[in-house]
């Protein structure tokens, strides 16, 4: 099918990356936030697209926006090749990190979020003072989603294998489990002891079970759940001064133990150790911007790892 729009006219880019915007967020002024359009700018852009397609592009359905058939042939010719000219753009862009400004999106896991943020902060105000950093927290679910969208440059945490094409990835380490605590209460010694201690769980959803619950169910026990948070900085507030025990990655439960005075245990029961990776894709690659930034997240990370050795 032909992707020339019946007028004969071409949009310009700006409305070519509104209606890539459009198409994935299937929402007008979410588009118009991403590309920092107001709400009536953006609802104009789709009327001049509209025009220039002849086509609605986006109906609602259901309480919904939905592509036309039109408009998700044109997603697909389109998208990948602003993502190509965005990339091809980038590289040939040099990069100076003391004097350039620049905003540096950057997907994690909550674990890695609250671990990273004051040391990667601090890093960007001393080398790059005029840049921002923008933090976009998700599990293994969404970030593939946001990166395959380009809504980040670079992805930190676990992130499983469910991964966009073009993505490349680095494993950075895998973190172990240990039990984190009010010091105020007993260790666990055992694994009935840990059974029969109230947990607090940390899923992204507020679940009350979770990977533990699972293994545990497998040897026929259990363990009570009485608080599902979905944070880290939640639990930060919950554990002091409770009886509540949490099973957490063992690099999270150092900065919880030095920032809340917790008390950390081995844990009798824990899934996995937790492969730590950085993941961008092929079109974030050959950027100067985004090179200096994966050194740095690679650095700031190697570090805090380090001193968790260390301590």
């Amino acid at each position: 099918m032909s992707q020339t729009p019946h007028n004969g006219h071409l949009p310009d880019l700006n409305l070519l990356r509104l209606f890539v915007a459009l198409a994935e967020e299937r929402h007008v002024t979410r588009a118009g936030e991403r590309l920092f359009l107001s709400q009536p700018a953006a609802s104009g852009g789709l009327k001049r697209l509209r025009e220039q397609f002849g086509d609605t592009l986006l109906v609602r359905q259901g309480g919904e926006l939905r592509l036309t058939p039109r408009a998700e042939t044109l997603y697909a010719a389109i998208a990948p090749r602003l993502r190509q000219l965005d990339a091809e753009i980038a590289a040939a862009t040099p990069f100076a990190p003391e004097t350039d400004a620049r905003d540096f999106h950057l997907g994690c896991t909550d674990s890695a979020a609250f671990a990273l943020i004051s040391p990667l902060l601090a890093r960007l105000q001393v080398e790059a003072p005029l840049c921002n950093l923008a933090i976009h927290v998700g599990d293994f679910r969404t970030l593939p989603v946001m990166l395959s969208q380009g809504e980040i440059g670079v992805a930190l945490g676990y992130i499983g294998q469910d991964l966009p094409a073009n993505a490349r990835m680095r494993v950075l380490r895998h973190s172990g489990w240990v039990l984190l605590r009010d010091p105020q209460t007993a260790p666990v010694t055992s694994l009935e002891d840990y059974c029969a201690r109230r947990h607090a769980l940390i899923s992204p959803r507020g679940d009350l079970s979770g990977l533990v619950d699972a293994l545990l169910e497998q040897q026929g026990l259990s363990r009570r759940v009485v608080l599902g948070v979905s944070s880290f900085a939640l639990l930060a507030a919950a554990l002091p001064g409770t009886d509540l025990v949490a099973t957490v990655p063992d690099y999270v439960a150092a900065q919880l133990a030095m920032r809340k005075g917790l008390a950390i245990d081995p844990t009798p029961m824990a899934p996995a150790p937790v492969p730590y990776s950085l993941v961008w894709t092929e079109a974030q690659d050959r950027d100067p911007a985004q090179r200096w930034f994966r050194g740095v997240l690679l650095e700031v990370f190697n570090q805090a790892f380090s001193e968790l050795q260390r301590g």
